[in-house]
């Protein structure tokens, strides 16, 4: 009788998604039909063995990926009022997210496009200008979406002799702090804030090495 299956990885392993290209650490493993699905960074989605590969034997690209909840009251289709305009009514032809994003702060707007009834005249407008035609229980869908905010850094080359047992900042410290510096970068394109990137990524490095060697 074969012995049973266990999965590759485990709890606090930090991993790459192949699928996206981003770092995140193993927060839960489940079992279905006889195949390990793993939960990333307590996301609401389960990826297979196949999808993930550990940091220390990635060679590719990576990307930091951030999960936003957008919540979106008013369909598509669906006929409103807007404030200032009266009695004039509008039907929801679209809608987009902007996201703002600056060092230590970051927002999200959500801008709806309404075509007015009478002679098509089209008009945007923010979510808090828009009223709904009926009283009563509000409806609303919440997406959630991994939005991607940064450009990849190739991590084949980055090599770190030991620190010498110095603990440090924990991993999901280290990976805000990767968060932090890669959208300075990107904003400012100062190469201070690209260094500090790499350093990052080598700290990750160093800890995935001295986990493997215990």
């Amino acid at each position: 009788m074969s012995a049973p299956k266990r999965p590759k990885f485990s709890v606090g392993d930090i991993v790459v998604n192949t699928l996206y290209g981003t770092v995140g650490t193993v927060t839960d493993i489940q079992q279905i039909d006889g195949t390990f699905l793993y939960e990333i960074n307590h996301g609401h989605s389960l990826f297979t063995e196949q999808a993930l590969v550990l940091l220390s034997e990635f060679t590719g690209d990576l990307w930091i990926a951030e999960e936003i909840e957008i919540e979106l009251p008013f369909f598509l289709g669906e006929i409103v009022r807007v404030r200032d305009y009266g009695g004039h009514l509008f039907k929801v032809v679209g809608v987009r997210t902007e996201i703002y994003r600056y060092y230590g702060e970051g927002w999200e707007e959500t801008i709806y496009e309404l075509k007015r009834l009478t002679d098509g005249w089209e008009i945007e407008v923010h979510l808090e200008d828009i009223i709904p035609l009926a009283d009563g229980e509000e409806t609303s869908v919440t997406l959630v979406q991994d939005i991607v905010i940064a450009t990849p850094m190739n991590t084949s080359v980055l090599l770190l002799p030991d620190d010498g047992g110095n603990s440090g900042p924990s991993v999901d410290e280290l990976l805000d702090m990767y968060n932090d510096y890669k959208a300075l970068y990107e904003w400012f394109g100062d190469d201070q804030y690209k260094r500090m990137m790499e350093m990052v990524v080598q700290r990750l490095q160093m800890i995935v090495n001295h986990h493997n060697r215990n």
